[in-house]
């Protein structure tokens, strides 16, 4: 360890964890649980699935019954392009929004199908592809332990990218329910290449007589973050998701996950990265404080500290425009908002405060039955 290293460590007391390194997340049938440093393979099949059933079942049983989903937000100034596929086996959505921050301007494009119809998926965050084809959306997500490729088209956009893979991931495996568990990974990147094309016809070109595409080639200053899920989860899951990622006044990358539900135990998804090395963050609360009044429709996302730890997290974000869609089909419903807005407040670790003064950021209100 140099110095340096020794002086991060006494300064992010968490950095002293060594996380361990996982082959693979199923083993002797059963998942491993706790906080990993990178876990290869996400074997689910080879899952001995008391959720279902106390006896052996075959995969495409195991298969049925597990959802997955994946998040990737590029951000581009003043553009942001979220976009994400999800999949519980009955029916596959997709969606992607384009956001101006100097504007408030949003324009989304979402898709569904039945079932795993025109979707394909292999293998996990790690080293696997995610296919989703539809007439309105078209999204390829290719992982390899360096990078990730996206290849999207839509009715209003284009995007191609390569996402570097620079930082520490936080990967995290959690009981849920009684049988149940639920793997996710977090991490941020950067190195980005590629470009979004904004097509002809779409809102961002109304005021453009005889628009042309515009095409915006990402610069060394892009920065992206990817959200993968993979698990056996409870049949009614609600969660809040806090994510922020932004450049500091100092210059210095930040980028933070907070949420609170899927994972029911102590073990917290809770991190965030200065430079991409981590920070590992303890649980959170959300309040959200919906009223009459949309200028106090603020949501208070805090750490109550009880003398564990030297982290500290009290935010305010307040929100500005939403992307909203409400499903229901009887046994599959979901009621999915996820807000733009500003991030006020700080976060303490150790030694240092990181104050955050109205900084962009999404915060997610999501209730699925599946």
């Amino acid at each position: 360890m140099n110095r340096y290293d020794s002086e991060q460590n006494k300064q992010y007391p968490s950095n002293l964890l060594k996380p361990a390194l996982l082959d693979q997340i199923i083993q002797n049938s059963q998942p491993v649980f706790g906080v990993f440093a990178q876990v290869k393979n996400i074997n689910y099949l080879d899952y001995h699935s008391h959720l279902i059933s106390q006896r052996s079942l075959p995969s495409w049983r195991k298969e049925l019954k597990a959802n997955q989903f994946c998040f990737i937000q590029i951000i581009q100034p003043p553009y942001r392009v979220c976009l994400a596929l999800a999949t519980i086996k009955l029916a596959t959505s997709a969606f992607v929004y384009l956001y101006n921050d100097d504007t408030d301007e949003l324009e989304v494009c979402e898709a569904l199908q039945p079932l795993t119809r025109q979707t394909h998926v292999t293998g996990g965050c790690y080293q696997g592809q995610m296919v989703f084809t539809h007439t309105k959306l078209t999204v390829t997500l290719d992982f390899t332990p360096l990078q990730i490729n996206v290849a999207l088209d839509s009715q209003y956009l284009v995007l191609n990218a390569t996402l570097a893979r620079q930082s520490e991931p936080l990967a995290i495996c959690t009981p849920s329910g009684r049988r149940g568990w639920t793997f996710t990974q977090k991490e941020p990147l950067t190195a980005i290449s590629g470009h979004l094309l904004i097509k002809a016809h779409s809102k961002f070109n109304a005021d453009v007589s005889d628009a042309q595409p515009e095409q915006i080639d990402f610069t060394e200053t892009a920065i992206a973050n990817l959200d993968w899920t993979l698990g056996y989860m409870r049949h009614e899951t609600n969660w809040f998701w806090t994510c922020i990622n932004s450049y500091l006044p100092d210059g210095r990358h930040f980028a933070l996950n907070l949420s609170m539900g899927v994972n029911e135990t102590g073990a917290s998804e809770d991190a965030c990265w200065l430079d991409g090395q981590i920070v590992y963050l303890p649980p959170v609360m959300f309040i959200r404080q919906d009223s009459d009044t949309s200028a106090q429709n603020t949501w208070h996302i805090y750490h109550q500290n009880l003398g564990w730890s030297k982290v500290d997290i009290d935010l305010i974000f307040t929100p500005i425009i939403v992307y909203k869609k409400t499903d229901n089909f009887g046994v599959l419903a979901s009621i999915f908002e996820q807000w733009i807005g500003l991030y006020s407040g700080e976060i303490r670790l150790g030694d240092e405060v990181i104050k955050i003064d109205k900084v962009m950021g999404l915060a997610e209100d999501h209730f699925a039955k599946w």
